[in-house]
């Protein structure tokens, strides 16, 4: 019994050390990350309260069509291809337009879908949400970014699992103490229990956060992920070509399609229309169902010349790991149960922001304590030496 106590102790003397020192040097980048973690959480939410002038608009009787939309958007960048539109299951919501790709970059418009008005336009990075996610995915410095963005979030995970061990109980009588903080306590005591009890929650939620993040820091990370889960790809872009490829296309598919995606899946939601990359592959629909409090993603292809329904890849007919794949930005940013786990995300990363704080003040406190026994001691030796040397005759 004394040997496994000797062997615990040593092994929480290691991972106390480990915790603080990756705590010390990837504190400033996980409280980044995780700043800008809680802002993106609520984007949907403060976008039109931010900006109502692009994002909301007057319901009228009639919409335009979005053949009429598209073609209008095609003359606002005329030398960009169109890429998504996305359409608001609120009325009073404008049409979000996108144009570009990922290598050149994207730009973006919104038009009223009652008059056909550009409402605002300009490039996508310049967009506030867009800062703040390119700070949370890479810190503004591309690659190098992701790299270390994906390291601090290994050394976050190492951190939850070490903490909860730290903060372990040794019996039951001492776990309500460890789950809440006392109020009576000094202030030393009350940052050091908000630190811990504060941090024991929060891991619960980095956990998932951490695991679900590195899927898009690391290519190894995201195989191994979804090999764990019974699949061997690592994109969830799958391109169907159409049936008909001597047709010509014409905006006017986009209502025929839109219309039988909405027949397929008739519950309001948003939905998104991406254009296909090439003339020969279809158009790609996802539409957002939260009737079941569970958000679902589903998803349906249409040949992009006739409007012919090509493939219907409903959530819950597919495999795990494909569900997974799908579903992993609203997993990792809690919103998969609506405004309720959201909410409950946001309150764990505003916890998790906070530890960085609350453990360096921890640190410098005991640093100040350990430093402040040295100049007790050193000037209690003085004395003595003093004493000492007044005695000699």
């Amino acid at each position: 019994m004394t040997n496994k106590r000797a062997k615990q102790t040593i092994l929480k003397n290691i991972l106390g050390k480990l915790h603080l020192y990756l705590g010390l040097l990837f504190g400033l980048i996980f409280f980044t990350v995780c700043l800008t973690g809680m802002l993106l959480s609520f984007e949907k939410e403060l976008t039109p309260l931010l900006w109502p002038k692009e994002q909301k608009v007057i319901v009228q009787n009639n919409r335009l069509s979005l053949a009429h939309i598209s073609q209008k958007a095609e003359t606002i960048f005329p030398d960009k291809k169109l890429f998504r539109i996305e359409i608001l299951a609120d009325p009073s919501r404008s049409i979000r337009i996108q144009y570009g790709q990922k290598k050149g970059g994207y730009w973006y418009a919104y038009i009223n879908p009652y008059t056909g008005e550009i409402l605002s336009k300009g490039q996508q990075r310049d967009r506030f949400f867009q800062k703040i996610l390119d700070i949370h995915r890479f810190l503004l410095i591309d690659k190098i970014g992701t790299t270390i963005t994906g390291v601090s979030a290994l050394a976050a995970l190492f951190l939850a699992l070490s903490g909860i061990y730290l903060w372990w109980p040794k019996n039951k009588s001492n776990l309500k103490q460890r789950l809440t903080i006392k109020s009576s306590a000094s202030t030393k005591r009350k940052v050091w229990d908000f630190h811990a009890v504060g941090g024991f929650y929060a891991s619960l939620f980095l956990i998932i956060f951490t695991l679900t993040g590195l899927t898009w820091s690391f290519d190894w990370y995201n195989k191994q992920f979804y090999k764990l889960l019974g699949s061997t790809k690592t994109s969830t872009k799958e391109k169907i070509s159409n049936a008909n490829k001597l047709a010509s296309s014409d905006y006017l598919i986009l209502d025929t399609i839109y219309q039988q995606l909405n027949t397929l899946y008739p519950t309001s939601g948003n939905i998104i229309i991406t254009f296909p990359e090439k003339k020969d592959f279809a158009f790609a629909l996802t539409k957002e169902d939260l009737s079941n409090s569970k958000l679902q993603i589903n998803q349906a292809f249409f040949d992009s010349k006739s409007g012919q329904l090509l493939k219907n890849n409903p959530l819950d007919k597919l495999p795990l790991a494909q569900q997974v794949q799908r579903m992993m930005k609203s997993i990792h940013m809690g919103s998969i149960f609506g405004l309720p786990s959201k909410i409950i995300a946001f309150l764990a990363v505003t916890l998790a922001t906070s530890l960085p704080i609350t453990g360096i003040w921890i640190w410098l406190n005991k640093r100040n304590k350990k430093n402040k026994k040295k100049k007790e001691k050193l000037t209690k030796n003085q004395q003595n030496k003093s004493i000492q040397i007044q005695s000699i005759p």
